[in-house]
């Protein structure tokens, strides 16, 4: 059991609140304190939850108190044994913070028993990943204003650059936003402002404790993305059972349909996939490696190459229909999702790119010169020669005077943001159909949608392999004309 995480789902209930974190310490709060309840984890480190139970239920004083279990797992016999032992009842972990106060107050009326509930719907998964970002966020949070602490920059970055990319994808948007400000704010100077970031610090502190608690939580998935895969079949060839399954659980919260299948030496055929919309093929494996090294690129029908970035070889960068894809681990969720949606898009060109005389241009819009220089870089290995433009503005004028073969994209420039850039370059008909991927420091799924939305090819995230950025402008550019 998180202390710190019920501590924060019951802040605002005005409960006298004593925590222990083990039989021992248990029996001493209770020397000096009666409570009305008791909840009882029943792996304790050394005397059990349940040992601990049957002992305090042989002291008198203690009888009015409603001991309630906190079980990793449910079913009868969990339940029956927590009943034996002298609870009033069991919770099933994780915990749902949105009725979690509720609960707690109707065993404390003794009104109520908690009944043991079937685990393993992904909304458990997800619900315990939301629990224990609170948990473990509120820990670092406490340890971080402590008077005690020294500042430490690169530590701070790290810690608010992990908050900000998870919190949005567990329902706590305002606390992505929040960690956002706050990075910006411990790498706006050469020294650190110490007092202001103490009190950006403060108010994370404050919103992650109000979203412990907040009522009626969903992890619901975007409605876009419900929308492009309800329904829909994906086969899953070349994985683990234990990879298949986390495969299945992430798009099973889309209400698409999964199926393994064998991914074959010789590589997929029309007759073997016909029934399906997608197929995500494992390059990891030595058996999908193969398989996808003799699927046929004429095969018409969109494929999800999923495997590390030393396995994006030069086949997989010479791709040139747009019905292919490829994600790198390790990935996340959202990016599974927003590559199966891409690939399902009504516009997708899935004819090679044409011929032309002379080198591809490219347009990079990045206001880190370090960025635009290893980017022109990287792409050298393509022919292709680079512009390059600092902000926003500068993009727009540079793609108009240029009209380049493709664009990269920074989301993140000062005045005009990679959005509004996108929106402009969509609105002007010699640049509607300009390929644009979006380079950037977000994983969220909101933004990855908003540039998908705005009209965006692709997107690219930092820190970048440049195997990666060849992979993914390559199927963009023209080939030189023999």
């Amino acid at each position: 059991m998180s202390v710190l995480l019920v501590r924060a789902v019951l802040s605002g209930e005005e409960y006298d609140l004593r925590s222990a974190f083990n039989a021992d310490e248990a029996l001493n709060v209770l020397d000096t304190f009666r409570p009305s309840l008791i909840l009882m984890d029943i792996q304790l480190p050394g005397k059990s939850g349940l040992e601990l139970t049957r002992q305090l239920r042989a002291k008198p004083e203690l009888n009015d108190a409603s001991i309630v279990a906190l079980t990793g797992y449910g079913g009868k016999d969990v339940e029956q044994n927590c009943l034996n032992a002298g609870c009033d009842g069991n919770i099933v972990k994780p915990i749902d913070t949105s009725t979690f106060p509720a609960t707690i107050q109707s065993f404390i009326e003794k009104k109520f028993r908690a009944g043991p509930r079937v685990q393993g719907d992904v909304r458990d998964l997800l619900r315990s990943l939301r629990n224990n970002f609170i948990t473990e966020s509120l820990a670092e949070l406490t340890e971080l204003l402590s008077p005690e602490f020294q500042a430490d920059k690169s530590r701070l970055l790290r810690v608010l650059h992990r908050w900000s990319g998870i919190a949005g994808t567990l329902g706590m948007p305002g606390v992505t936003s929040q960690a956002r400000k706050t990075e910006g704010l411990v790498e706006s100077g050469e020294h650190l402002d110490v007092p202001a970031v103490r009190k950006a610090l403060r108010e994370l502190q404050a919103m992650i404790t109000e979203a412990a608690a907040a009522p009626a939580f969903e992890l619901a998935l975007p409605a876009e993305i419900v929308k492009a895969l309800s329904g829909k079949r994906i086969a899953l060839a070349g994985f683990s059972e234990g990879e298949a399954r986390r495969i299945a659980q992430i798009l099973d919260r889309a209400e698409s349909f999964t199926l393994v299948i064998e991914g074959p030496a010789r590589g997929l055929s029309t007759a073997m996939v016909e029934r399906f919309d997608i197929i995500i093929l494992n390059m990891g494996s030595a058996a999908g490696s193969t398989c996808q090294k003799n699927t046929s690129p004429g095969l018409k029908k969109p494929i999800l190459l999923v495997g590390s970035r030393a396995s994006i070889s030069e086949s997989v960068v010479s791709i040139e229909t747009a019905a292919r894809d490829f994600l790198t681990t390790p990935w996340d969720s959202e990016e599974l999702l927003v590559r199966c949606c891409k690939l399902l898009s009504p516009d997708l060109i899935n004819t090679p790119p044409p011929e032309r005389e002379g080198p591809a241009q490219v347009v990079i819009a990045d206001d880190d010169p370090a960025i635009g220089a290893l980017l022109t870089a990287t792409l050298r290995r393509t022919g292709a020669e680079c512009r390059l433009a600092r902000s926003g503005a500068e993009a727009l004028a540079l793609v108009r005077e240029v009209v380049p073969d493709a664009l990269i994209l920074d989301v993140n420039m000062p005045g005009m943001d990679g959005f509004e850039v996108l929106t402009n370059l969509r609105a002007d008909h010699l640049t509607a159909r300009l390929p644009v991927v979006l380079l950037t420091a977000r994983q969220q799924e909101s933004d990855v949608l908003k540039g998908f939305s705005c009209g965006a090819s692709d997107y690219i995230t930092k820190p970048f392999n440049p195997m990666e950025v060849t992979a993914r402008i390559a199927r963009y550019l023209p080939r030189k004309r023999p």
